[in-house]
């Protein structure tokens, strides 16, 4: 009787909780959509934020700002914990034993996380979209730069998440690495046109996001699109060249 009881539950879990995945990016789009709710609730907060913000009429390069570190945060605080909680649940170890080499392993992992977040992030980039006087051409280079950022930012995560600790520490750990970057991007400050910060900021990939959605939303961006789209280029390859770096202390990492 027991069971037959345990058979009923098995079978009456989702079917999508039950997919054994052959590859880390197939199992990161499995779990996000096995907890629809969870998915509901990411969708909702980049809104809330996105639309009173469009709304309101900020100021382009404030905006710009915000919405450029909602991107950023959402890649690579989602990855480093999912990383530092795989690492508690013995996944990780799991994944070190498996005969496909570390860098496939991470690689697929980043790129799944990477998709996720631009779902997630899809319902606020339609609104900017929307209600922002775009032309065409701004707005692709915004979607597409929105995607090589979150790839470097889920790459960054799970680097920041090989250092160790749990969900709260390699939290602060990516705080601590994304401040800089996003300073040194000018998008507290704006971008100068001389000195060692210009040098940096055309380095920068958070710059040239920041850049993108001023653009899109109607400002004047330190840098136009052809330069933009060269450093989303650039962005992306960096990304999947990353885990070739550091896969084996992500999944050697204690």
């Amino acid at each position: 009787m027991a069971l037959s009881s345990q058979h009923v539950a098995t079978s009456a879990l989702p079917r999508l909780r039950r997919v054994m995945p052959r590859a880390m990016f197939t199992r990161e789009i499995l779990v996000t959509l096995a907890r629809p709710r969870a998915l509901l609730i990411k969708l909702a907060v980049p809104l809330v934020l996105t639309v009173p913000l469009l709304a309101g009429h900020a100021p382009t390069f404030w905006a710009g700002m915000l919405l450029s570190v909602l991107c950023a945060i959402t890649g690579a605080i989602g990855a480093a914990v999912t990383t530092a909680r795989a690492r508690e649940s013995g996944l990780l170890t799991r994944l070190a034993l498996t005969p496909r080499p570390a860098w496939r392993v991470v690689a697929s992992w980043v790129a799944g996380g990477a998709l996720v977040d631009a779902v997630q992030l899809a319902p606020a980039i339609v609104v900017v979209l929307a209600l922002s006087p775009v032309s065409t051409v701004d707005g692709a280079v915004l979607v597409l730069s929105v995607l090589a950022v979150l790839l470097l930012a889920n790459a960054l995560g799970s680097a920041v998440a090989a250092l160790g600790g749990g969900p709260g520490e390699v939290l602060l750990d990516v705080a601590i690495v994304l401040a800089p970057l996003l300073f040194l991007g000018g998008l507290f400050t704006g971008v100068p046109r001389d000195g060692w910060r210009w040098i940096v900021a055309q380095a920068d990939p958070f710059s040239y996001l920041h850049s993108a959605f001023i653009a899109a939303l109607g400002g004047s961006p330190a840098f136009d699109a052809v330069a933009i789209l060269i450093a989303a280029a650039c962005t992306a390859l960096v990304a999947l060249m990353l885990p070739a770096v550091f896969a084996r202390a992500v999944l050697r990492s204690r």
